[in-house]
């Protein structure tokens, strides 16, 4: 029995930047469409936005990855269960991925606090500058060009 898909015309299927997933031009479309809030908050996005960004890695993470990474692990802290208190275990995670000083600095009077809402909202903002780092690089320019050339080429 023929499925819907089956039935229509062929759509042609465009290959993430490191070969991992198939896209259909419509999916990619959308993805290049993106603001940079929306790409960071897309998934599927997402995983596209750190492929090309592995892909083009030599040697250490660029700061668009680095940025990218923090931005993800203040998300994962601020839905915790725990109403984003955070340790300063988990300060120094994110000081491990690369969070620039001031951030800490921020968010280390914060934790001190105890204060869950405060806490929150540093965090926000903290996802708020690493989103301006990431759309202001030269590497999330380059991904947005190198999106647009996989539509052109279709590859």
């Amino acid at each position: 029995m023929a499925t819907a898909a089956c039935k229509g015309a062929a759509k042609r299927l465009l290959r993430c930047f490191c070969g991992c997933m198939e896209m259909t031009e419509d999916e990619v479309q959308r993805i290049y469409r993106l603001s940079t809030q929306a790409t960071l908050i897309d998934r599927q996005a997402t995983k596209l936005l750190r492929s090309y960004l592995q892909l083009k890695r030599s040697g250490d993470k660029s700061e668009a990855e680095q940025f990218l990474d923090i931005y993800e692990k203040c998300g994962e802290y601020a839905t915790q269960e725990n109403c984003g208190i955070l340790t300063l275990d988990e300060l120094d995670e994110l000081c491990d991925l690369g969070l620039p000083y001031h951030m800490e600095k921020e968010l280390k009077l914060v934790i001190q606090t105890g204060e869950c809402s405060n806490i929150e909202r540093c965090l926000l903002r903290i996802q708020g500058e690493c989103r301006n780092e990431i759309e202001a690089s030269q590497e999330y320019k380059d991904y947005k060009s190198a999106i647009l050339d996989k539509l052109r080429n279709k590859v």
